[in-house]
């Protein structure tokens, strides 16, 4: 189901001229309108007073409450994801910190979220149970290689993507290291159109040209912590295993059966799959429908303020952020736990 369509049917009919107006956002993002940033915040400032106001109602339902503020969530992520795909932009990485401070998001955080007892782990794969860095390193300078035709000066694009060449390794604000190939893209068309005169369809035809495919093998995949001894620990408490993650699935399902761990995974949901992808819940309420074990009883553990978002969205009884993908404390600031890696997991259950 196309998003627009799940919007529609998913908003509550009391409140319906209170939405995120989704269609108009479409509309302006197909039309290229250059102020999009000025009507996302006028929508983001339009939850936020009607939020602020019910919060003076006592007779509305939490559930409502909480539904109400979810959905807009996606429309507005939705919309950014449009927007940075047809102008190659990267709008979408600076949302996060937009929307953490707004009160709106602060008051549904403050909603509690309780649990009894763990039923399930959802673990995301890039920088949580694999190491990104060491994955991402010959592809990145392949990459920048390819795009020496582009550009003037190598080092200013690794600069830019927050690749140290001495060091052979990548910042916490890399666009490589919490971005998809998509963002990545984006990142390298703007920083070409700063700094050459080139025609703008021109480099987006070229980018696609010269473009590197990630290429798996085993010695590129290494784990971050160990992964078979935390999965039999949860298997041994009865606790079930999943997967979520934004990369596509041809390569997840490889990089799991590289490191023989497939078979310990009860669900996994992928980017590709015909869902809204994190920060959105819709991934964890599918893991957690196909399994029929409430999201207050899962643990979401990822790397990244997306999977942190995602578990704050989907009200994952906890919410779990390793420090193992290279992202300071203030990134993850939003978990319930942070902790070194996965080896420290089980730490963390006390059913």
């Amino acid at each position: 189901m196309k998003f627009g369509k799940y919007y529609k049917n998913n908003k509550l009919i009391k409140w319906n001229q209170k939405y995120v107006n989704y269609k108009l956002l479409k509309k302006e993002i197909k039309n290229s309108n250059i102020k999009i940033d000025i009507i996302i915040n006028t929508e983001i400032e339009k939850i936020n007073d009607f939020i602020k106001e019910l919060n003076l109602n006592e007779n509305e339902s939490m559930e409502d409450i909480c539904n109400f503020i979810v959905l807009n969530y996606m429309a507005l992520f939705k919309a950014i994801k449009k927007y940075d795909k047809k102008l190659c932009k990267n709008m979408k990485l600076e949302f996060f910190n937009r929307i953490k401070n707004k009160d709106f998001f602060i008051f549904y955080k403050s909603i509690p979220r309780t649990m009894n007892k763990v039923k399930l782990v959802i673990f995301d794969k890039d920088g949580t149970l694999i190491n990104h860095e060491k994955l991402f390193l010959n592809w990145t300078i392949k990459l920048v290689n390819n795009m020496e035709s582009l550009i003037d000066c190598k080092s200013k694009l690794y600069n830019h993507l927050g690749f140290d060449e001495k060091t052979k390794s990548f910042n916490s604000g890399s666009i490589i290291a919490k971005g998809t190939n998509d963002d990545i893209r984006n990142s390298i068309y703007n920083f070409i159109i700063k700094n050459s005169n080139q025609d703008i369809e021109l480099i987006k035809d070229k980018i696609k040209k010269n473009w590197v495919k990630l290429e798996l093998n085993k010695e590129l995949i290494e784990e971050c912590g160990n992964i078979k001894k935390v999965f039999t620990n949860l298997i041994n408490k009865g606790i079930k295993i999943a997967v979520c993650t934004s990369d596509d699935r041809l390569p997840t399902l490889e990089t799991l059966k590289y490191l023989k761990v497939d078979k310990y995974i009860d669900i996994i949901t992928c980017g590709d799959d015909p869902i809204s992808s994190k920060p959105s819940p819709e991934p964890i309420w599918k893991i957690c429908s196909s399994l029929e074990i409430n999201p207050s009883n899962s643990i979401m553990v990822g790397d990244t303020i997306s999977d942190i978002h995602a578990g704050l969205n989907a009200k994952c009884g906890k919410i779990i952020g390793v420090l193992s993908g290279g992202y300071n404390g203030f990134d993850l600031n939003e978990a319930d736990v942070v902790i070194d890696n996965i080896d420290n997991l089980i730490n963390e259950i006390k059913n």
